[in-house]
């Protein structure tokens, strides 16, 4: 145990794994955009507006980390156009 400047011990760090609590954050994500909750992006995909995570989109998507990181960060909520050659199934 290291000890901390005034001479006492310091706390021990504990780690905590859990194997479902990835699937677990990502579940309640999803919750949150399908009930639009702290959604901040809004996608443009063929006329449709689908609202999204900011965070979730970066961390999926270099395209979307590069698009959101170009974004500026003002107030305004970035509304992203995907390109005509994007195709695909949304889900709501």
């Amino acid at each position: 145990m290291s000890e901390q400047q005034d001479g006492e011990a310091a706390a021990p760090v504990y780690v905590y794994e859990s194997k479902v609590h990835c699937a677990n954050v990502l579940l309640s994500l999803e919750e949150q955009r399908r009930r639009d909750i702290l959604c901040d992006v809004t996608l443009l995909v063929e006329g449709r507006e689908v609202r999204a995570h900011r965070a979730v989109l970066a961390a999926s998507s270099s395209y979307f980390l590069q698009v959101l990181l170009g974004h500026g960060g003002g107030d305004a909520e970035p509304i992203i156009s995907l390109p005509d050659k994007v195709r695909g199934t949304i889900t709501q």
